[in-house]
């Protein structure tokens, strides 16, 4: 089902691929996804694993989009020359935005690791998709957003992708 299928008052775990979308411009539906939980239509939740990401995701990109990196290995990159680090500012305030939006913010447990490896075991799933079907499981999140398509392999959730992306 795509992401406007959402019944309005669930509970939905939202996948770092959708904040990426909705800021590249590249799906309405993500965009639309955020703006519910913005004004609680949806309760949307995210984990701590996956605010890293987006914040790491969100940091690459700017310093990518700025020139201060190439291809290759930019996380390296960067970590070799602090000082491009400390010039970068925008991927702060949109991380900033996402934590005012009203999202649930969990942490990612002891537990929701031991999970994640028997789910990676039995799905074929890397590591941050795992945790995030681990973390779901246990906060009894059953509806998950994300455009990983290779998580309609599991199980009791009821998976929400968009599918109207632009890139």
């Amino acid at each position: 089902m795509n992401l406007n299928q959402i019944p309005d008052e669930k509970i939905v775990l939202i996948d770092a691929n959708i904040f990426l979308y909705a800021n590249q411009r590249a799906s309405e539906q993500c965009i639309s996804l955020l703006s519910r939980c913005a004004d609680s239509s949806v309760t949307g939740c995210i984990t701590t694993h996956l605010l890293a990401e987006i914040t790491h995701i969100f940091m690459l990109a700017e310093a990518r989009d700025a020139g201060l990196i190439t291809t290759g290995n930019p996380a390296r990159q960067l970590s070799e020359k602090p000082e491009l680090v400390r010039r970068l500012y925008i991927y702060e305030s949109l991380v900033r935005d996402i934590l005012s939006m009203g999202l649930r913010l969990e942490p990612v447990q002891r537990e929701d690791f031991i999970t994640a490896l028997s789910i990676q075991r039995q799905h074929g799933l890397l590591t941050n998709d795992a945790l995030l079907i681990a973390a779901a499981a246990r906060m009894r999140i059953t509806h998950i957003a994300s455009a990983d398509k290779i998580l309609t392999r599991v199980k009791g959730i009821q998976f929400y992708a968009p599918d109207d992306l632009t890139i």
